[in-house]
């Protein structure tokens, strides 16, 4: 079900000061880890930078796989000297013609729920995109394929967004992070990305 959608260049989106544009073709991610491995002051922390970049690179290479148009995302160490991780990435999902299928459906398309270990709570909702208009938003846990045989599970958003003069096209957009005990921050960042999400043929009031 998940195909391209005839956008490329008609939409754009902003992220924080510090994220990173990720080139899904083929992006290096090895200046970011000499810079973290670099600010770390045990092995311990070198270890835990290496295992971020690892499931980044992942990440990374599961969102092409899936067909995302647009990805970026951010690594970097706290307060606390603990790494913090966020990825947001934008797929294209098309409905055949006739078809029904519900938002859940779609979200489907892109990730798959959480179900053990007391993750796995995903709950509907909907928001409002300036420019845009009202759109459905999953939130909840989701176990990510990093690779045939490494899962993980993320926090994670979904938020459902017709293509403008494409009927049964939609953008989703995704945001995960691995930082499960931050999930509202998390929600909060991601939110505010999905916020900026504007068609060439819309314009922000």
């Amino acid at each position: 079900m998940t195909a391209p959608v005839h956008t490329p260049g008609s939409f754009t989106f902003e992220v924080p000061d510090g994220w990173l544009d990720y080139d899904l073709a083929n992006q290096d991610l090895s200046r970011q880890q000499q810079e973290l491995r670099a600010a770390a002051t045990t092995p311990e922390q070198r270890e835990a930078v290496d295992d971020a970049m690892r499931q980044a690179r992942r990440l990374l290479r599961a969102a092409r796989r899936q067909g995302a148009a647009s990805a970026a995302g951010m690594i970097a160490r706290d307060d606390d000297g603990g790494l913090l991780m966020a990825f947001v990435a934008v797929f294209g999902v098309t409905v055949p013609d006739g078809t029904p299928l519900s938002v859940a459906d779609i979200a489907q398309q892109v990730s798959r729920p959480a179900l053990a270990d007391g993750h796995g709570d995903r709950t509907v909702t909907s928001t409002t995109l300036a420019g845009i208009g009202p759109v459905a938003r999953i939130t909840g846990t989701e176990i990510v394929e990093l690779t045939d045989t490494t899962s993980v599970v993320m926090v994670a958003m979904h938020t459902i967004v017709p293509v403008p003069g494409q009927p049964g096209s939609y953008l989703v957009v995704t945001g995960m992070s691995p930082n499960l005990p931050l999930a509202d921050a998390l929600y909060d960042v991601f939110d505010a990305i999905t916020g900026t999400l504007q068609f060439a043929s819309t314009t922000r009031p």
